[in-house]
């Protein structure tokens, strides 16, 4: 659409449009937030524009093939890698769940979608059970006799479950378990420890965890105790089920979606808001929707909103309170299976001199995922491990023959009786690296205070003199879905409520606070 302008300052920009705006809304990013926005602004019949920076919609969901083609090549997961939270709700929660949605939403798109994955009892709520062995930093796989280890380690995630709603705000997942009586001495208890104290779920120590925005989990308590691994062979595996969501609103090539437009600024003012991309063109729109990751919002901020934002959200995002956390995923194939080819997954202990040494190696490469065991990706061959923070950011940092070398002296080490081959293929994930997200997803630290989400996720307004302030941008992502935050139905969650909420201001939609599948981010 044709636009005039008129020699203005910069500040009166935004009101000196002579037509009208391109469209209603602008989105940036077209991951599950952003396309969960646009899917709902699509029923609506609003205009809009999503504005993409990669070429390809999903976000951290996002597949590649792996595999040397003599061996076994596939489609696994870079990004997002399980549907967290189902099996029918969680029992003894049903009295603090929403009456509304009676299932994950996550969980539904796959089922309507055929999306291939396997159960995991007891996944990611940290139940040790779903390990089926403990290797000592020998090599034996029974190193915990009666599963003495992992029960003991289960029952106190079930403690601090039962507890952690009568802590303060300023207490730790540490604290919470040393309260529960887990103290890890053991070379193997620490190899549990990394599994079930966060750093397998979330990349992060446990003293930098805030307990309260962990335990009780709002996804297994509202929706099940169960997570699915994706294993589906679609080339967008876990990222078609995006497609399926808006096949009867936005087709493939949908010219309302464009890719390869990484934004550079948002100017928004009592006239609208303008979006420049980095090829310098220019959109424009009564708001904006932003599912900017957290990652971005705070390296890029400054630079981004013009006007600033307003200085208690600038200070939010640039404290250490509120952080991107990091998990690297870590794919290695073989060209034979020398490993028990049973386990579906195990831990291993690494060699420690002391309790420090023990601690600090429990890390390196511990958790180990057979993709090959005949429910998941049977004849793949491979192994997935996972690292958290500080070895993320280690490794992240290193060349791939580097963090190869690295993984093979440890899985050596881990097994002495073994004689590992070289690998077939290797793939590390780099998020701490990716200027489109800058890690994993969203994590608190302890003394965070549920307030803050408020200024967090407080749209920003005009300040126009004439009349009311009126909104012009809306924050959304799964960083801003207070209850589900890290999780990809969080963004998806998001994404729906910032479109509900612009729907109820221009009179095209009920009002989500008086609806519970509306309004789950602040449940």
């Amino acid at each position: 659409m044709r636009r005039v302008y008129v020699a203005v300052s910069a500040l009166g920009l935004l009101a000196a449009y002579v037509s009208a705006h391109d469209v209603d809304v602008i989105i940036v990013g077209a991951g599950w937030a952003g396309m969960a926005a646009a899917d709902s602004l699509a029923r609506a019949n609003v205009s809009f524009l999503v504005l993409e920076s990669t070429n390809r919609t999903g976000g951290r969901s996002h597949s590649l093939r792996f595999g040397h083609p003599a061996v076994w090549s596939g489609v696994v997961e870079r990004g997002s890698n399980w549907v967290s939270g189902v099996g029918g709700g969680a029992a003894g929660y049903r009295k603090s769940a929403p009456r509304a949605p009676v299932e994950n939403p996550v969980y539904a798109l796959a089922r309507a979608a055929g999306l291939r994955m396997v159960r995991v009892p007891g996944g990611a709520d940290r139940n040790m059970s779903g390990y089926e062995a403990v290797y000592t930093s020998s090599g034996d796989p029974n190193g915990d006799p009666g599963a003495a280890i992992r029960l003991k380690a289960t029952l106190a995630v079930e403690c601090i479950n039962k507890s952690s709603t009568r802590v303060g705000s300023n207490t730790s997942v540490r604290d919470g378990l040393e309260a529960c009586g887990w103290n890890p001495q053991s070379e193997e208890e620490w190899a549990v420890d990394w599994a079930m104290s966060g750093e397998d779920e979330n990349g992060e120590p446990a003293r930098q965890q805030a307990l309260d925005c962990f335990f009780p989990d709002n996804s297994y308590m509202w929706w099940g105790p169960d997570d699915h691994i994706v294993t589906d062979q679609h080339p967008r595996g876990f990222a078609r089920l995006i497609d399926t969501m808006v096949q009867d609103t936005i087709p493939p090539g949908d010219p309302r979606v464009r890719l390869n437009a990484a934004v550079t600024s948002i100017k928004y003012g009592c006239g609208g808001v303008v979006v420049r991309t980095h090829d310098g063109r220019e959109h424009s729109a009564g708001q904006v929707i932003s599912t900017l990751p957290l990652g971005v919002l705070q390296r890029n901020h400054q630079a981004l909103f013009d006007p600033p934002l307003p200085a208690r959200l600038a200070e939010i995002l640039d404290s250490d309170g509120i952080f991107m956390g990091n998990l690297t995923h870590v794919v290695v194939q073989f060209p034979h299976v020398w490993w028990e080819d049973r386990f579906h997954k195990w831990l291993s202990a690494n060699r420690g001199n002391s309790e420090p040494e023990r601690r600090a190696a429990s890390g390196e490469f511990s958790a180990w995922h057979n993709l090959n065991h005949h429910t998941l990706l049977p004849g793949s061959k491979t192994l997935l491990t996972f690292l958290g923070d500080p070895q993320s950011s280690k490794y992240e940092g290193m060349s791939d023959k580097d963090v190869q070398d690295a993984l093979m002296i440890r899985l050596r080490e881990q097994h002495p009786s073994k004689t590992i081959p070289e690998p077939s293929a290797f793939f590390i994930s780099r998020h701490g690296y990716d200027p489109n997200s800058y890690g994993a997803y969203s994590f608190f630290k302890p003394g965070w205070r549920d307030q803050y989400f408020d200024t967090l996720t407080k749209p920003l307004r005009a300040e126009c003199p004439k009349h009311e302030d009126e909104v012009r941008v809306r924050l959304a992502g799964e960083a801003m879905c207070a209850s589900l935050n890290g999780y990809t139905h969080g963004g998806y969650q998001s994404g729906r409520e910032a479109a509900a909420a612009y729907l109820f201001d221009i009179g095209k939609g009920p009002n989500p606070r008086h609806m519970d599948e509306l309004s789950l981010c602040d449940w």
